[in-house]
């Protein structure tokens, strides 16, 4: 098989013949691709041995393949740019599956390769063959599975426009043995341009700038879509300018300071804090910025079409009306959208001198003191939220955190301040235990420079135990802060608060133990076992000691924090904004 020679530059028409494996690998380099996350099997070998060959791209062995496509993801919710994993036929490819949805929920560009048996063997029960792209089909953006060598280089680049084209998400190409081991003719191509995105006319800013002044108590919300367009600044600078008050959905958070004087806060049915749902209750126009509606963020939809009108502004124009009826919706980039109208306001008069000492940011301040949970306590046990509070106070103000799904989340959505976009990486839509490990080793991969911190619950660190020794292999300076209480905390809430506190499978403690009061697995000596370093705490003082040791030097480390196993979460009772129990103790 003859080694390439071509250079990769798209601006050389010279044809060099290659394998059809090798081939996707130059592809790759062109598009800046330097490191992919998976594991290698025979199905995949080729496309394998072209990357170790070439020598340009790092390869990541991970323990579980979930874990390949959750770094890829975090990798590409930290640099915009798409995350490549790889992996083998059968389980392995189907193993993807759960990453892939979660990547398309959240709009996250990923590219994913998977081996596949030889083109002769399809559909005929061989070895280790699955039918990968019906399985994945409706959770990727598209498929493919090429039958030539040819279309092997057809589907790279096309998966590399696919994957990035707004809106974004994953792609899959399903790559059979014998296709990849097929000698071609390749020369680099050119990528296409990406398409131009739309844009609001001129009548839609205006009528938006127009209904903006017209409402007595507006409220301008920020959803994830602001955090992919890379719009915070603009967001930002649309608030000071004209001294409107900002709320953010879960994914959005980043668009603006926790510490801004003009941020009321984050609404949401569980991730929220309580100034922030009560000026969404109490607005009667909602101006949504790349967000969705979703569930989790506005309740009911029938709560806020009550109380509010809605400009709705999405790139996707398949959002437009999907949750909530919109008096104005626009399918047009956030990013473009928000200067024009914040000059259409201040062109309308709508402006002030100074947006730390205006009328409302002195509100705000006041009415936080007055609504805002306590996170300190004189408790036996360390509060989760106490953990949480502290965890944000020794974090640089850059730090990322990545979660899981769970309490540990929920308690993180209303006491984790985020003040810098790309910092807070959650499972949006998807929701998934077991994420944000993987996601922390592709964001730190991502920001070598940065504090990276995996805070998840004593369930969802079941779920990707085994990656730590990915940790410790790769030496990833990640710091798992594992919120202990022993329980399968989220479902229980929902256990004790509609099925009349009738448990069931959801307490995860076991054993006797004489490290502390919550029995049951021992991540410290697990953590160990696999190479990473750790260490269990019960108290504040414990837990402040124990960050310290964790950042003293960038590597991998454990925190167990064993806290409060019955400490309360505020959540909604009935899927509303308006029947949330804030919990004080």
């Amino acid at each position: 098989m003859a080694q390439a020679t071509t250079t990769t530059s798209a601006d050389s028409a010279t044809s060099t013949t290659m394998s059809a494996a090798e081939a996707a690998v130059v592809i790759l380099e062109q598009m800046g691709v330097d490191r992919i996350w998976g594991i290698p099997g025979a199905a995949i070998l080729p496309v394998f041995d072209a990357i170790h060959r070439r020598g340009n791209i790092d390869s990541y062995v991970v323990r579980h393949e979930q874990t390949a496509v959750f770094a890829a993801d975090g990798w590409a919710r930290i640099t915009g740019q798409p995350g490549v994993c790889m992996v083998t036929s059968g389980p392995a490819s189907t193993n993807l599956a759960t990453g892939l949805y979660g990547a398309l929920f959240d709009r996250i560009p990923l590219i994913a390769f998977t081996g596949q048996v030889n083109v002769a063997l399809l559909n005929h029960g061989a070895f280790q063959e699955a039918p990968t792209p019906d399985v994945v089909r409706s959770v990727t953006k598209a498929v493919f599975q090429p039958h030539s060598g040819e279309e092997i280089v057809d589907a790279v680049y096309n998966a590399w426009r696919i994957a990035t084209e707004v809106p974004m998400g994953p792609v899959l190409i399903d790559l059979p043995l014998d296709v990849q081991l097929q000698n071609i003719d390749f020369t680099p191509r050119q990528p296409a341009p990406a398409p131009a995105l739309a844009r609001a006319t001129d009548d839609e800013v205006n009528r938006a700038a127009d209904m903006i002044l017209a409402a007595e108590r507006p409220a301008i919300l920020a959803g994830g879509g602001i955090i992919l367009a890379d719009a915070a600044d603009e967001f930002r600078a649309l608030i000071e300018t004209t001294g409107l008050p900002a709320v953010l959905t879960y994914m959005g958070r980043g668009a603006i300071p926790a510490d801004h004087p003009l941020y009321a806060g984050a609404i949401g049915t569980s991730c929220n804090t309580p100034l922030g749902n009560e000026l969404f209750n109490a607005a009667d126009l909602i101006v949504n910025l790349g967000g969705r509606f979703a569930d989790r963020s506005v309740g009911l939809p029938k709560d806020l079409k009550e109380h509010a009108k809605v400009i709705h502004v999405n790139i996707n124009p398949e959002m437009l009306g999907l949750m909530v009826d919109a008096e104005l919706g626009i399918a047009a980039d956030v990013k473009d959208f928000l200067p024009r109208l914040q000059a259409a306001l201040v062109q309308r008069g709508k402006t002030i001198d100074d947006y730390k000492t205006c009328d409302l940011a002195v509100s705000f301040a006041a009415r936080k003191v007055e609504v805002d949970r306590r996170t300190e306590f004189d408790s036996e046990f360390l509060k989760p939220q106490q953990a949480i509070a502290m965890l944000r106070t020794f974090l640089d103000r850059d730090a990322i955190v990545t979660h899981d799904c769970g309490v540990s989340q929920m308690w993180s959505g209303q006491f984790f301040e985020i003040y810098e976009p790309r910092t807070y990486l959650v499972t949006g839509g998807a929701g998934t235990m077991g994420w944000g490990l993987g996601a922390a080793i592709g964001a730190k991969m991502a920001r070598p420079e940065a504090q990276v911190v995996n805070l998840l619950g004593d369930g969802s660190i079941g779920m990707a135990l085994a990656d730590l020794a990915t940790l410790a292999h790769h030496d990833i300076g990640v710091v798992v802060c594992v919120i202990n209480n022993g329980w399968l905390g989220l479902i229980r809430h929902a256990q004790d608060g509609k099925f009349g506190e009738r448990r069931i499978s959801t307490d995860l403690t076991y054993g006797d133990t004489d490290r502390h009061h919550v029995p049951g697995i021992d991540f410290v000596k697990t953590a160990e076992g696999l190479g990473v370093a750790g260490e269990a705490v019960t108290d504040a003082a414990g837990f402040d000691a124990a960050l310290e040791r964790a950042f003293a030097k960038d590597q991998p480390y454990l925190i167990e924090i064993a806290v409060d196993r019955d400490a309360k979460c505020s959540m909604s009772g009935d899927g509303s904004l308006n029947s949330i129990n804030y919990y004080t103790e």
